[in-house]
């Protein structure tokens, strides 16, 4: 057989076999979750490791650790986008105090992993982790890691806000 004819039949086969792999993953990418399947994902998990999770009032579910309260958003529209969020008031609202903030949400977010911390429009720090899974409940598979890399990232955040002051 001549090479042109066994590439263009390597190519054929090589097609084929990625549209059969991707129509085995179709129906898995077509899974569709109500909001009330997202939260049980989410509130289950979190009774299992000890956490007493809660519905917000817009659905999302919230739970206490080592005194920080963190939101997980329940989207369903988006079932496979994962966020999660610590965030809390600041008490000087001065113009200097906002700024440190600022600088201390910059270093966080330069520093740490995966976090994105900003200030929102009360100038209040947030402290954020987003991911795109596969399923849902993958992202039990992340949670212990996404946790420490926001202790680390808060951490830096007041370390940097300490020497400001």
């Amino acid at each position: 057989m001549k090479l042109k004819t066994l590439m263009t039949r390597a190519t054929l086969v090589c097609a084929l076999a990625g549209t059969l792999a991707l129509a085995a993953a179709a129906p898995a990418l077509a899974q569709t979750y109500t909001k009330e399947q997202l939260q049980q994902t989410y509130m289950g998990y979190l009774h299992t490791e000890g956490f007493n999770p809660t519905l917000t009032q817009a659905g999302n579910v919230r739970f206490r650790r080592e005194g920080k309260s963190y939101v997980i958003y329940v989207d369903e529209k988006d079932p496979e986008y994962f966020r999660l969020v610590l965030s809390f008031s600041a008490d000087d609202k001065s113009a200097q105090a906002r700024a440190r903030r600022l600088e201390g949400a910059n270093l966080a977010t330069n520093e740490t992993k995966v976090v994105k911390a900003y200030l929102d429009s009360d100038g209040d720090p947030n402290f954020a982790c987003e991911m795109f899974l596969i399923v849902p409940g993958d992202y039990k598979t992340h949670l212990p890691r996404l946790l420490r890399a926001m202790d680390t990232a808060y951490e830096k955040y007041n370390k940097k806000i300490a020497e400001m002051r």
